[in-house]
């Protein structure tokens, strides 16, 4: 995730877009199923540089070419120690090309600060 969250911080679209498998989905709070990475930066690009994403893994397991990975996440403001919320997230990353993508993308976030 250290390279999402780079990605996530500074902007970079097409970076962040590249992370998800072409045909990924995420599971949004509240919201439909989205599928594809194009699909996927269009829906998340609003946030994109807005706010640091920390992730603290609680458990990760691969195998061959698949692998799991959840946790817990907090979102704080770029540049200072303000916490905006806390949620919980899990991913499976698929092997591509050498390349490990995000295949499943979902959280929640019950805590807003």
């Amino acid at each position: 995730m250290k390279n999402w969250t780079s990605a996530w911080r500074n902007a970079d679209a097409e970076v962040f877009k590249n992370i998800y498998f072409e045909n990924a989905h995420i599971f949004p709070p509240n919201k439909p199923a989205i599928q594809g990475n194009k699909n996927i930066l269009d829906f998340m690009k609003g946030g994109l540089g807005k706010v640091d994403v920390i992730f603290q893994p609680k458990e990760q397991i691969i195998k061959a070419e698949m692998a799991f990975e959840y946790g817990d996440f907090t979102d704080q403001e770029i540049n200072s120690d303000k916490i905006i919320c806390i949620g919980k997230y899990s991913v499976t990353w698929i092997l591509e090309d050498k390349v490990w993508k995000i295949l499943c993308h979902t959280w929640e976030m019950p805590s807003k600060i």
